[in-house]
């Protein structure tokens, strides 16, 4: 019974940054559990899994959105989960990022998950049925840390929009939540850790380790199925105590 609340099983699920990092992981693991799986990314990922069903798409572009949100829905059938996991990052201090770095910032992680929630919620209520929205966000949306203030204010965005779209859109059944990592080795991340930050941090985590990324397998399943139908608007934050504090 348990097993049935957490049931992903047949779903369309859709994920953006499918193509590496957590958004690949988050995609092969709904693909394990039974989901028809749309996985979105700028580039095709270079070990692709045959479970996962990859589509072309530039979320800073909305004719890009709209086209792969389409063939998404006439290959798999309409989305009943949506996962934004698209992102990028710049590493470097507040006063030395340019204005071409903090734009494309906003416009991948804010304006670019916009793009992707507006058009898929525009067929959910189209179609009276619900659904479940899952924004990924950072503990750094409330936490600082010195050369990460543009990306930590793009996080804070989001988390702050999961708030509002899940006010605005749950009398149409779809549930808008925000999953929160803390320190995952990424692609993404990768950069930061190796500038000898990866020892800090771990002294930093209570739990004195960086997250593996199945650590996050519960949290995203219980967002993506039924066992979190009461949730709406909430964050979820997987960080091994390290908004906990020390």
């Amino acid at each position: 019974m348990v097993e049935d609340i957490f049931s992903v099983d047949g779903r369309v699920c859709l994920v953006t940054g499918a193509s590496s990092g957590l958004g690949a992981h988050f995609a092969e693991l709904l693909a394990g559990c039974g989901a028809r799986v749309a996985g979105a990314s700028r580039t095709a990922p270079a070990d692709a899994n045959g479970l996962v069903r990859h589509f072309v798409c530039d979320i800073r572009d909305v004719d890009s959105v709209v086209a792969s949100v389409d063939a998404v829905e006439r290959e798999l059938g309409p989305v009943d989960v949506l996962v934004n996991a698209a992102g990028v990052a710049r590493f470097e201090r507040a006063e030395a990022l340019d204005e071409e770095d903090f734009t494309e910032l906003f416009n991948v992680n804010v304006a670019g998950t916009v793009r992707v929630t507006r058009e898929v919620v525009k067929r959910m209520q189209a179609a009276r049925r619900g659904g479940s929205i899952i924004h990924v966000t950072s503990v750094l949306a409330s936490k600082t840390m010195s050369g990460l203030s543009a990306y930590g204010g793009t996080k804070a965005a989001l988390e702050q929009m999961t708030r509002s779209q899940a006010s605005e859109w749950a009398r149409h059944g779809i549930r808008v939540n925000a999953l929160a990592p803390g320190w995952f080795p990424t692609t993404m991340t990768q950069d930061y850790l190796d500038r000898g930050i990866d020892s800090v941090l771990r002294s930093r985590i209570p739990m004195r380790r960086l997250g593996k990324p199945d650590d996050l397998d519960g949290a995203l399943l219980l967002l993506a199925s039924d066992a979190s139908r009461y949730m709406t608007g909430s964050v979820l934050t997987v960080d091994g105590g390290f908004t906990a504090g020390i």
